[in-house]
């Protein structure tokens, strides 16, 4: 069964009392990539693993968002697992980026990361212009500064804590951009997972380098679909 997800506006996500449908079993949706691009909300997954689903705080897209509100796990990824599979049909360079926020305080440096890992793509890590980042503990090196761990990148925003933000970042003090390269079509996975309280997930995108970041991000953009084996 395939289902096509279309996105909203938040005033209609925060009106709407109609959930995107999910496959039955968790472990089966897949989100197939479709012209180099890729468009998934976060909440659209059946397995939350303790993430809180909300659509309180205003300017998400979707539906809902998620924020986790359990322990901070700053130097422990993979608690509070959250997986999507990926259908890549177009090999090639992808750059990731999420679009998140703080929803508690007013510093932009506190409650704004989360973890993120591809540990079965060709390649996945962090470029600032010809300077590039992996992964501690994948045998690759440099790794970034700040918190790094068993292939998983610590991701952030920056900037103003009250708005939502197309950002995603690794290296503490030196930011560099996400990118992941998939050398053969097939599924993948992506993997997030909690660090810091409060921080708040609300959709995601993979694009190849023939889709511009403004084209991939704009807020109309149609949703991938999902396949339910």
């Amino acid at each position: 069964m395939i289902t096509i997800f279309y996105s909203c506006s938040s005033d209609e996500a925060t009106d709407s009392t109609t959930d995107p449908v999910t496959c039955q079993d968790a472990n089966t949706s897949i989100y197939e990539e479709k012209d180099g691009l890729i468009v998934v909300e976060f909440e659209s997954i059946k397995d939350h693993n303790d993430w809180t689903k909300e659509n309180s705080t205003t300017g998400f897209l979707g539906t809902h968002y998620l924020v986790w509100k359990e322990n901070q796990f700053l130097n422990a990824p993979g608690n509070g697992l959250l997986t999507y599979k990926i259908k890549i049909s177009n090999p090639g360079v992808y750059q990731f980026i999420w679009r998140s926020r703080i929803t508690n305080g007013t510093s932009g440096s506190e409650h704004n990361d989360s973890w993120l890992r591809f540990s079965d793509a060709s390649k996945f890590y962090g470029k600032k212009g010809e300077s590039v980042v992996y992964p501690a503990d994948t045998g690759q090196s440099p790794t970034p500064n700040g918190a790094s761990k068993g292939g998983w990148f610590k991701i952030y925003k920056s900037g103003d804590a009250e708005q939502w933000k197309w950002q995603s970042s690794t290296s503490d003090n030196d930011a560099h951009d996400i990118f992941v390269e998939f050398d053969a079509s097939g599924i993948y996975t992506l993997e997030v997972s909690a660090r810091s309280t409060f921080h708040a997930l609300d959709r995601f995108v993979l694009f190849s380098e023939n889709i511009t970041q403004n084209d991939a991000i704009n807020e109309i953009a149609v949703l991938s679909e999902i396949t339910c084996n």
